[in-house]
């Protein structure tokens, strides 16, 4: 057993309660209609879903309540790590906080800042990676000049897109990062790990506070900074764990994070199989069509929005519950990864 004061820091219980305080002020302020007052923009994206305007600065006030818990916590480790994270962050809060307030930055763009994210990452943490040699195709890639490098890089921004993809309906953004960081945290329990132990409980406990009003009322939203830095702290995190831990599958890995990827890798075969932008968005996505197949039928009609997350909560507990059971195992990990995407594509058909 792993004695709890040897990882778990108080001083986050001070944070997470800022974070909720803050949560709660902007909301209050929003349904005021303050945001008139600053000259804000409303936001009119056509995979828009929510009648009220909403505060896209949740994920504001996360990053914030993490920067003000590392300038004062004593994870000593844990801190260095977040640290390195947080300053990762930058080129993407800057780009994603310009966009949530006044929906005028291309895609591009934000595409762009991603991969600097990746690669101020891949410079500024000097820790083990993790051992992908033995990957097949992958490993002989990875050899290539800049390949290391490249395919992080690629990786932290396929999965920080894939989180702001299934930011569409009140909670599931937010529950797919607290599996996520479960999985983590589970791994880190079994190996003894008590830095990360620390630091992704730490994580997880500044998630809560924005869940308590996202869902199931949608009183704010993680908004691009929120849904894309959730993304990149579950990529940069999962490579540091499976770098201190080469006992771990990679494979491991990829049952943790398959949802979002998986949603992320689906929307660009569609949108490339009928000859649409890659950036243009759609509301095609999983989530949205489940909304709007709620959202007609009377019993459902003004729950629609709350119902879809836990309706899909078969996808996203599944990695969690799969990954108890075979994270020792790469052979029954990769039967899990297949059991996933049949599941996945079950549900699209079910859809249509």
């Amino acid at each position: 057993m792993i004695d709890v004061m040897t990882w778990f820091d108080p001083c986050i219980l001070n944070w997470m309660l800022l974070a909720f305080v803050l949560n709660g002020l902007i909301a209050y302020a929003w349904h005021k209609k303050f945001y008139l007052k600053l000259g804000l923009r409303v936001y009119k994206g056509i995979q828009r879903i929510h009648l009220n305007e909403t505060p896209r600065i949740g994920g504001l006030i996360f990053i914030l309540s993490l920067i003000g818990f590392v300038s004062q916590c004593h994870l000593g480790e844990g801190a260095v790590i977040l640290k390195i994270i947080l300053i990762s962050l930058i080129p993407c809060a800057l780009v994603t906080l310009k966009e949530d307030l006044f929906h005028n930055v291309e895609p591009t763009t934000r595409l762009l800042s991603l991969f600097f994210v990746g690669w101020i990452f891949r410079v500024s943490f000097t820790g083990p990676l993790p051992n992908l040699t033995e990957v097949p195709l992958l490993g002989k890639l990875l050899l290539l000049q800049g390949g290391i490098s490249s395919f992080y890089i690629l990786s932290l921004a396929t999965l920080a897109n894939g989180m702001n993809l299934i930011d569409g309906v009140n909670g599931l953004c937010g529950a797919v990062a607290l599996v996520i960081l479960s999985g983590l945290l589970f791994l880190s329990y079994k190996t003894g790990d008590t830095v990360m132990l620390s630091t992704i409980f730490s994580v997880m406990l500044l998630v809560i506070p924005f869940m308590i009003f996202n869902y199931p009322f949608g009183k704010i939203f993680l908004g691009d900074l929120g849904a894309y830095s959730l993304g990149l702290i579950l990529g940069m995190l999962t490579i540091i764990l499976f770098g201190r831990h080469p006992e771990f599958s990679p494979y491991a890995a990829v049952l943790i994070l398959i949802y979002p990827v998986t949603e992320i890798v689906f929307t660009i075969a569609r949108r490339a199989l009928f000859n649409k932008s890659v950036f243009k968005p759609d509301t095609l996505h999983l989530h949205l069509k489940l909304f709007h197949f709620l959202r007609p039928q009377p019993l459902y009609k003004k729950v629609a929005n709350a119902l879809v997350m836990p309706v899909l909560s078969s996808l996203w507990i599944f990695p969690l519950l799969a990954l108890s059971w075979t994270y020792h195992k790469p052979f029954f990990v990769l039967t899990s990864i297949f059991l996933f995407l049949l599941l996945y594509t079950s549900l699209r058909s079910e859809e249509r």
